[in-house]
């Protein structure tokens, strides 16, 4: 047998196939080799960041409502109908996109993209099933309300991103959720589910052009904006950096969740690409692991807290850094006080070999994403919508392991300029207020 390790690697995922059709719906083929799996999702561009703090909610309340009744299909043949195929049915909204996708056997793709597609341009939206289902969506915000981690998430985005749309909740308000109509339903479709906010996606291996020649006749009657849309992503929302917090009597624990902004280097011809993807090494360089020196410094070696890590989340105009963490009252200003040392550090001086590893954890992270269907799907999409080209795995790996170390040292630098978004909820701080606590994090206090 041989033992060349050549014969034994995986084929690379192939190169993205992009297309569009006259009406501006994008169509995206991605495919994945050696899998009989495939995945099917229709995305838009459209999320809480395009609501109004008396529509705040909508977006959400329609991917729910979608999947409730078409034209042609009761919500139990829509359920039957995936289930029949041991397909997987889902959909999401963020703060910039909602998405409708199934997932099964690469041998239905075209019965995923037709019944995809009639849930997204053919839903009929109940007036009997929009009345469950508000209550449902409305029992799920009170949930989210009641669990402190939850709302630190939640607060962290108003304490980013203030009175701005972005700084609402996907989920919506309690209050709105429980007087939406079918006309407010209606509404939102009508005036943000466009053939040129549209995305039609594929990942696996399937047939190529059969799969455009059904998009492009299930799609090219989905209207235009009619709006003179500017190419690329939106303005960057304005950045806030407040600090918030919100008292749990019933726990005994904090939870701490805090971010700063990550904006490209001016003058320095980086491309967007490259920029972010310095970002995400830096967060997990920071915290991505239980040997990045946020997590081995305030859990390994000075006992502050269980969970303590740091993340990224963005979307296509926005990029955040975000540190979370999980403590006691009597060691939060202990916590602050290393979290924002150790920050300070790393806008100083990067670890070259805390830099490989978080290079080679973000490469396994972005090899993985692209040997399953979805993840791979998904994250051509976001890919698209961030900088309109798909990169295939090749090339980004390549350009993570291009990454230096000053430009990884770059993105602390820039962030810290900023101040800290901060969100804490839980049992309280001895007296400290957010904005103290963000202070001591700062390093501007005694």
């Amino acid at each position: 047998m041989s033992q060349n390790p050549e014969l034994h690697r995986p084929p690379p995922a192939g190169t993205p196939v992009l297309r569009t059709l006259a009406n501006g719906v994008r169509l995206l083929a991605v495919p994945v080799a050696h899998v009989q799996s495939a995945s099917v999702g229709v995305f838009l561009r459209v999320g809480s960041r395009d609501e109004t703090p008396q529509s705040n909610g909508i977006s959400h309340v329609l991917e729910h409502m979608a999947f409730k009744g078409t034209a042609t299909r009761t919500v139990q043949a829509i359920n039957l109908d995936a289930e029949r195929l041991g397909a997987d049915v889902n959909a999401f909204t963020s703060k910039d996109t909602t998405g409708y996708f199934m997932s099964g056997l690469a041998r239905h793709v075209p019965q995923f993209l037709e019944m995809t597609a009639d849930i997204v341009l053919n839903s009929t939206f109940p007036e009997a099933e929009l009345k469950r289902e508000l209550e449902v969506i409305r029992q799920e915000a009170i949930e989210y309300d009641e669990d402190p981690e939850e709302s630190s998430s939640e607060l962290l985005d108003r304490a980013i991103w203030g009175e701005h749309a972005m700084g609402m909740p996907v989920i919506g308000t309690v209050e709105n959720i429980e007087r939406f109509t079918r006309d407010d339903v209606v509404q939102h479709v009508s005036s943000h589910y466009h053939a040129d906010n549209a995305v039609v996606a594929a990942a696996g291996n399937f047939d190529i052009e059969a799969f455009f020649a059904l998009a492009e006749r299930l799609f090219e009657g989905m209207p235009r904006s009619g709006d003179a849309r500017p190419a690329g992503p939106p303005a960057t929302p304005k950045y806030v950096g407040s600090a918030v917090g919100r008292r749990f009597s019933r726990v005994s624990q904090v939870f701490l969740n805090l971010a700063y902004p990550v904006a490209p280097p001016q003058g320095e011809g980086m491309t967007q690409q490259r920029w972010r993807l310095a970002a995400s090494l830096a967060s997990i360089l920071f915290g991505g692991g239980m040997s990045a020196p946020f997590t081995d410094t305030v859990r390994e070696r000075m006992g502050l807290a269980y969970t303590a890590q740091s993340t990224s989340e963005s979307g296509d105009a926005w990029f955040n850094f975000i540190v979370h963490a999980i403590t006691t009252p009597d060691k939060l200003e202990q916590l602050m006080t290393a979290t924002g040392g150790l920050l300070r550090e790393h806008a100083a001086r990067i670890d070259p070999v805390h830099l490989e590893r978080a290079k080679n954890q973000l490469s396994v992270s972005r090899v993985r994403s692209s040997e399953r269907t979805y993840a791979a799907m998904e994250r051509a999409v976001e890919d698209l919508f961030v900088r309109g080209a798909v990169a295939t795995p090749g090339e980004t790996i390549a350009l993570i392991e291009a990454i230096t170390e000053d430009e990884v040292r770059g993105v602390f630098e820039r962030m810290l300029r900023h101040p800290p978004a901060l969100s804490i909820t839980g049992k309280g701080a001895h007296g400290k207020s957010a904005r103290e606590l963000a202070a001591l994090l700062a390093g501007t206090t005694g």
